[in-house]
């Protein structure tokens, strides 16, 4: 379907278009439903414009990007990868939703012919191929936000956003927002929690909100505009024209929550073993935290050699510390006063996370305590391990 949809995309990217619409014509608003795939979870916007006098029935699409653009992954990974406006027939854009079981909303603008022409026009400038393409940003430059600004280009004073008093009342974070969406996709928010930093947990202003469409279309709906000396409401009409099936949403037993408490469990029966019978299990430590420090090297990179704005000045990497690989893969061959000074460093930064957990300004996953909690067991075993003088029969306590 991905395929079939970037091929209609580039097809009608390379047509051209009348400068002039009848007055029959129409221009709407159309909102996608969340899909049950991660590039589809928080909806799509596109503007509609229909005019049946000239047999003209297209929408504009901010929201699709070239395959075929050099170091394609490289570049959607490092946050360079260029996104463009495209033209596509409304049947085929209607057919993707039917086909993904994903509604659609319509919103017809409340325009006189001027303003039509107007807005028309502008949609053409910026679809000439010198402007279409632009550098995408998950909060700040969209399919979303690309039409929530048009507004204000086309209609000057005239448009003018009302926004709800809720989204001024609330000051929900970007984090926050998002996290409605994730409600069902347990391990999709807990990758975009690892992998979001500090910037994810600004208050949104109510502007902001719209870079989800949702929101673009509740916008759209208190929005007003200026027709023949009054001012009006922007939308003139709304309705559903591709209905969404029910279905039941499959439910994955296996969370990070509970995955996490269970790998607890398992350092805790493996700590207490340890103590118990003076067994050190390096092999699991070595193990466990070369994971994590893999995880944080993840982090690392998102951070520091990445565009994204959005993963900047990661605290995630306080506890998914990138060292720990490959510190581990040598902790053996370490003296014994750099591994102890090591651990206390550690064990006291992951105390502070707990205890602060609430008012840490970054928003962690419920999923990361029980991790952090099992780092902490394993520092305390590794810091106090019973080694046996076998000269003297006393127990002495020493790093590992």
């Amino acid at each position: 379907m991905k395929v079939l949809f970037i091929f209609f995309s580039i097809i009608f990217s390379t047509q051209t278009y009348g400068q002039y619409l009848s007055d029959a014509a129409t221009i709407s608003l159309l909102t996608g439903s969340p899909g049950t795939e991660l590039y589809s979870t928080f909806g799509h916007s596109a503007i509609r414009i229909q005019d049946t006098d000239q047999n003209l029935d297209i929408v504009f699409n901010y929201g699709t990007f070239d395959f075929s653009t050099p170091n394609f992954y490289l570049k959607f990974t490092q946050g360079k990868l260029l996104y463009k406006l495209s033209v596509e027939e409304f049947n085929n854009f209607q057919y993707g939703f039917q086909y993904e079981n994903r509604s659609v909303v319509e919103q017809v603008l409340n325009l006189d012919k001027p303003q039509k022409e107007n807005f028309y026009l502008l949609l053409l400038e910026n679809y000439k191929p010198e402007n279409r393409y632009y550098k995408y940003d998950f909060f700040f430059d969209n399919c979303a936000t690309r039409i929530r600004d048009l507004m204000p280009a086309a209609f000057g004073a005239d448009f003018r956003y009302n926004y709800p008093e809720s989204w001024k009342e609330d000051e929900m974070t970007f984090r926050n927002l998002i996290d409605l969406y994730l409600v069902n996709h347990h391990w999709s928010d807990f990758g975009i929690d690892l992998a979001l930093g500090l910037p994810t947990d600004g208050i949104a202003t109510p502007s902001d909100y719209m870079f989800l469409p949702d929101y673009l279309m509740e916008g759209f709906g208190t929005a007003t505009i200026v027709r023949n000396g009054e001012r009006l409401p922007f939308v003139l009409s709304t309705r559903e024209i591709v209905p969404k099936k029910e279905m039941t949403p499959s439910v994955f037993f296996i969370t990070p929550l509970r995955l996490g408490w269970a790998f607890f469990a398992l350092t805790l029966a493996i700590s207490f073993l340890g103590f118990k019978n003076n067994w050190s299990f390096r092999w699991f430590d070595m193990i466990f935290f070369s994971l994590i420090g893999m995880i944080g090297w993840v982090v690392f990179l998102l951070d520091f050699f990445t565009d994204h704005i959005a993963t900047k000045n990661n605290l995630n990497m306080l506890w998914a510390v990138p060292v720990h690989f490959p510190i581990f893969l040598f902790w053996g061959k370490l003296p014994e006063k750099v591994k102890k000074g090591y651990v206390w460093i550690f064990l006291i930064i992951n105390f502070i996370i707990l205890v602060f957990w609430k008012v840490f300004p970054q928003n962690y996953h419920e999923a990361f305590i029980p991790l952090i909690l099992s780092m902490e067991l394993r520092f305390l075993s590794t810091l106090f391990i019973r080694t046996v003088d076998s000269k003297n029969n006393v127990s002495i306590v020493n790093v590992k």
